[in-house]
């Protein structure tokens, strides 16, 4: 979702968006809540009333015209509105025609002391993609087709796309996907300032860039290493946090490199010859998504990077595998599915149970191409995650105790027994033999 409109560049020290729900957060968005739900009513196409699904703008709201709206009368949901550009696995042509389109309703700030807030002198518009008529996409089309996006990077664009960089259990699958999106991202824009600029203007561009990439790159690897690396640590694993936060940053670098050299050894910009096409060119976050693309089906691969003096105790596809298989065993330890209200004459079948995704793990890390290193970090992850197991297994089962300490009478019905972990570590030895 974009919001209004911006004639400053305040984001290099600033996120626009914690200042929204923090400076001005603590008045005016609590006397925003109380001005009621959000959507334009049917038949009044063009009249917006301002609240989002908890996420609330600053008062001093105003009912505004907006022609090219079309009517919807849903409650607005920004957390699907704003999902984080480098989750997106494509980035085609019309997205970018929207993304262009959609910078004119973002929201404008000024500058109150050393943070950045809404202009209260300017109204709030609102607009979301599901309003925008296919007749003013075609308009703001042929306006890109004469006049192209210009030779300004739009920096603002760039740090809003590096926004929400980091890395937790609930998106640890797109852990590679963050860091390729960074990498090329980073690689396009330098190929076009080193292009583009010279001298100090060259070099203003690249301090900018730099200081852009530099802080998502270590927003996504601090994230990595205090969510995953912190769940390993948990495990009795010391010190692999600080390792995996050194991976992360040495695999954004090295990628970041590869795509580099890709773009000095082909013209990914030569495909685009339709004259009303030229625009993309100007659009780096469209011609990122073709450089990984590139790159992913080119017949020699991406060229590979410089390698270190001295390598990251992790590889990329370490950190991916130890990404998604940390995340699997929270969920299991936060929602542990094994039936814990039927009384069993044995917990064997729960070592068993264990046993079999143990063996399931050995069986993905022979197939994975993970190293020697992580595969040890795994297996010796293992036991101390069964006992945490065991334990949200137990914490089950001392709610039926409860229950059957209000109702005596369902004593014998529901186990409330704790789990019997001298059979469990019987059977899951057997099984593994």
């Amino acid at each position: 979702m974009y919001i209004g409109q911006i004639s400053a560049n305040p984001w290099l020290n600033s996120t626009w968006l914690n200042h929204i729900g923090r400076k001005q957060g603590d008045t005016d968005l609590s006397a925003a809540r109380s001005q009621g739900q959000a959507w334009t009513q049917p038949n009044s196409a063009n009249r917006d009333r301002l609240e989002l699904s908890g996420f609330c703008l600053p008062n001093r709201l105003q009912i505004l015209e907006t022609p090219e709206a079309t009517p919807i009368n849903a409650r607005l949901d920004p957390a699907a509105e704003l999902r984080p550009a480098s989750e997106e696995e494509q980035y085609t042509e019309e997205d970018a025609l929207m993304n262009q389109y959609m910078k004119q309703y973002r929201l404008d700030f000024i500058q109150i002391g050393d943070s950045f807030e809404l202009d209260p002198s300017k109204p709030v518009k609102l607009m979301t993609e599901g309003q925008v008529s296919q007749e003013s996409l075609d308009a703001f089309r042929a306006q890109l087709e004469a006049n192209g996006l210009g030779d300004e990077i739009d920096w603002r664009g760039v740090q809003e796309d590096f926004l929400n960089m980091d890395i937790r259990f609930d998106n640890a699958q797109r852990f590679e996907t963050k860091a390729d999106y960074l990498a090329s991202r980073y690689a396009v824009l330098k190929d076009r300032i080193q292009t583009q600029y010279t001298g100090e203007k060259l070099e203003q561009e690249m301090q900018t860039l730099d200081h852009l990439y530099t802080k998502a790159k270590e927003e996504l690897a601090t994230s990595y290493a205090d969510n995953i690396g912190g769940f390993y640590e948990g495990m009795g694993q010391s010190g692999v946090s600080e390792d995996m936060r050194e991976s992360v940053l040495a695999a954004i670098d090295s990628k970041a490199d590869a795509y580099s050299a890709y773009l000095a050894e082909h013209d990914i910009y030569a495909d685009i010859t339709d004259p009303g096409k030229q625009w993309l060119k100007q659009d780096d976050g469209y011609m990122a998504a073709r450089l990984r693309e590139h790159a992913a089906s080119s017949s020699v691969g991406t060229p590979a990077a410089p390698t270190a003096s001295t390598p990251a105790p992790y590889s990329t596809d370490d950190l991916a595998f130890a990404a998604v298989y940390a995340k699997d065993l929270s969920e299991q330890i936060k929602k542990p599915e094994w039936d814990t209200y039927a009384i069993q004459d044995s917990d064997a079948d729960l070592g068993k149970y264990l046993a079999q995704q143990y063996q399931s793990l050995t069986d993905q890390m022979e197939h994975a191409g993970i190293s020697d290193r992580l595969s040890d970090l795994l297996k010796d992850s293992f036991e101390p995650f069964m006992d945490r197991f065991l334990d949200a297994l137990d914490a089950k089962i001392d709610h039926n105790r409860e229950r059957v300490a209000k109702k005596p009478w369902q004593a014998g019905l529901i186990r409330t027994e704790y789990i019997n972990r001298d059979e469990v570590y019987r059977a899951f030895a057997k099984f593994q033999s």
